[in-house]
């Protein structure tokens, strides 16, 4: 009898996780066909027909070089260490190419295998609780709609794996205790480890593990001490190993008050107003979870005083939980225990321990949420007085009407954002448009706009299409320029932003009497600036003083500066003048100081300049040069390959494509 019951609950299971599996790809299939998202370049190859990315491009092979560099690695920005998560990037790239539905795929499986698992951890903990509430818990976290970013965002990656691996650590702590084998815990730290390599906030799991224990299990509080001390020190060495692999790297990342004005807003007391008004946000996307958005920042999240009663209204809501949870602490309430959780995921994003970019940010809240939807589901069973003791049987027809009704209602509701709002996702162009409707005031999502349509200009032919995308640019670049411009009225010390603007005002609405004045402010503030001293040679360029343009280029380059766009610009001014020989020594210390990913144009640049100087051999050798470095950028390559055959030179030409 005992081993058919066993049989029966086996089987009905299986139902479970499959129902979990498949309601998983019926909210998140349509997000299977999106393209490449917001900042995905930075993390995997997004452009096949000229890799964006060098680390990834390089596939397995590349794979001991991701553990020694940073997550993030470009000319101006270097930060952050998950190698894990690129590793799988460079695995996928490996056997996929550059294929962002794949990636997608993969996105949407890995969120059905946590909510899988998440069931099976709940089952476990929640055993004297009828099922229907571990169910419910996992089925709010599967439709909610703020989950949308990290499963649909190919870049956050790093949240689905570090939670996934952060819970796959707890499964094995409870396993331990269930079986009593040390094996467990070293398989649950080797978990804990993995996921500290996709995101450090797999550190919540460090408090989460200890938690769950003292409310779910009879082990011994020495014992939790004990474990909490051993987690402490696999933190310890993994931290030690991390720094001895990156400690001479340098960490480079520029903070501007759009992205957050606690960076020019000095003193902790500041802080607090902000970052109760962050949390109080916070719960109101849980629980009504429109509009949402890609990027927050300046402005589409006002800063807060002590006297505002948002701040006012928030901070009472979360000392109240707070105290809830701390005075039924030692009763081990399950209610208890959900908002230690939320609480423990949403304060080091609330702006309190230091300044978050964007203020706001749906995917930092995905540990979070776990602990709402648990209490979420907590108040729906009581509220609804269904029985939730662990002797009632679980039956569809057994439960009452108004939780049927009330559970019908979130899953239309929430389904249904969660579905639109993966559309929204399509492509880049498409979120910034549709989410800039709701944040007017979002500069990013006006600048972002303007740079996802600048491409489409490229081949698009003269018309009324044209004209409208055009239109539709300079309407955003202008709003973009009036954000920055009322808000460098407040934050005066900003030089990167005054940059920002000054290049908007001078590039795009070609106007470099309003541009000039920034640039000249910016360098007062950072001399060093070389993005900021180039833009201001540009306005000399604009104003057609191409002789003063050189000589300030030249000073740059005497300087040995590292950014690439000052020798492409004096590259074209030599030429202009036919300066042929002054442009090679200009392309071949380009060479020498550019950062990688800027060589192959360079050495495009020095063949140009040798053919117009009569050196073809010359010429042809850096041409196959720049092959060489970019093997797989298949457009310059055939460039390459048809210039070759036209002037003679099949041999060479038929050598590169061999290559």
């Amino acid at each position: 009898m005992a081993q058919k019951a066993l049989e029966k609950d086996n089987h009905f299971n299986r139902k479970i996780y499959l129902l979990i599996f498949a309601l998983v790809f019926l909210l998140y299939g349509n997000s299977i066909k999106n393209e490449y998202g917001l900042d995905d370049n930075y993390v995997t190859v997004t452009t096949p027909e000229k890799p964006n990315n060098p680390r990834i491009e390089k596939g397995i092979a590349g794979i001991p070089k991701l553990f020694t560099t940073h997550y993030i690695e470009s000319a101006s920005q270097s930060f952050e260490y998950r190698p894990l998560v690129l590793v799988t990037f460079a695995i996928e790239y490996q056997f996929f190419g550059s294929n962002p539905h794949v990636s997608h795929f993969i996105s949407v499986l890995l969120y059905a295998i946590t909510c899988m698992l998440l069931f099976t951890i709940l089952s476990k903990l929640l055993k004297e609780y009828n099922l229907v509430f571990p169910l419910l818990i996992v089925f709010l976290f599967i439709i909610h709609p703020i989950h949308t970013e990290v499963v649909d965002n190919i870049k956050c990656r790093d949240e689905l794996l570090s939670f996934l691996f952060g819970i796959s650590s707890l499964y094995f702590f409870i396993k331990s205790i269930e079986t009593n084998k040390w094996v467990f815990i070293l398989i649950a730290l080797a978990f804990l480890v993995m996921g500290l390599l996709c995101k450090r906030t797999a550190m919540l799991f460090m408090a989460l593990i200890p938690l769950t224990i003292y409310f779910f299990t009879s082990i011994k509080l020495k014992r939790i001490v004990i474990l909490g001390l051993v987690l402490f020190i696999t933190f310890f060495i993994y931290d030690s190993i991390k720094s001895r692999l990156i400690h001479s790297l340098l960490v480079q990342r520029d903070f501007v008050f759009f992205e957050n004005p606690l960076y020019y807003e000095h003193g902790f007391m500041k802080r607090i107003p902000l970052a109760f008004y962050t949390m109080g946000y916070y719960l109101k996307l849980l629980i009504f979870p429109y509009p949402l958005s890609c990027y927050y920042g300046y402005n589409t999240i006002p800063m807060q005083g002590w006297s505002s009663p948002w701040f006012i209204l928030s901070a009472i809501l979360y000392f109240s939980m707070a105290m809830y949870a701390f005075i039924k602490l030692p009763k081990k309430r399950v209610l208890s225990f959900a908002m230690l959780v939320f609480l423990g995921g949403i304060f080091p994003v609330s702006n309190t321990i230091s300044p978050v970019a964007g203020i706001i940010g749906e995917r930092f809240i995905y540990f979070a949420s776990f602990g709402f939807c648990i209490a979420a589901a907590y108040l729906i069973l009581k509220l609804c007085k269904v029985d939730i003791k662990a002797g009632s049987k679980f039956k569809i027809q057994g439960l009452k009407f108004s939780f049927k009704l009330t559970l019908t209602g979130i899953l239309i509701l929430f389904s249904s954002l969660t579905i639109a709002r993966n559309t929204k996702w399509k492509d880049k162009l498409t979120l910034y448009r549709n989410d800039v409707k709701c944040f007017e005031n979002s500069y990013f999502l006006h600048y972002f706009i303007t740079q996802n349509i600048h491409p489409l200009l490229t081949d698009m032919p003269m018309g009324y299409k044209r004209d409208a995308l055009i239109s539709e640019m300079q309407t955003h670049y202008k709003q973009a320029a009036e954000l920055l411009r009322v808000g460098l009225e407040e934050y005066k010390t900003d030089y990167f932003t005054m940059t920002t603007l000054g290049t908007i005002y001078n590039n795009q609405l070609n106007d470099v009497d309003a541009a000039l004045p920034y640039f000249k402010k910016s360098l007062n503030i950072n001399p060093k600036y070389d993005v900021t001293r180039f833009n201001l040679i540009l306005c000399y360029e604009k104003k057609n003083q191409p002789d003063s343009a050189i000589i300030l280029y030249e000073k740059m380059i005497a300087a040995n500066t590292t950014y690439p766009p000052v020798y492409f610009n004096l590259h074209e001014l030599y030429i202009n003048k036919h300066e042929y020989l002054k442009a090679i020594n200009c392309d071949e210390k380009a060479i020498k100081q550019c950062p990688t990913e800027y060589k192959a144009k360079a050495y495009i640049n020095l063949g140009n300049a040798y053919m117009l100087n009569k050196d073809t051999l010359n010429g042809i050798i850096q041409f196959e040069k720049a092959v060489e470095l970019e093997p797989q950028n298949t457009n310059m390559r055939t460039q390459i390959v048809t210039f070759l055959k036209s002037a003679g030179y099949t041999e060479r030409a038929d050598k590169l494509n061999k290559k």
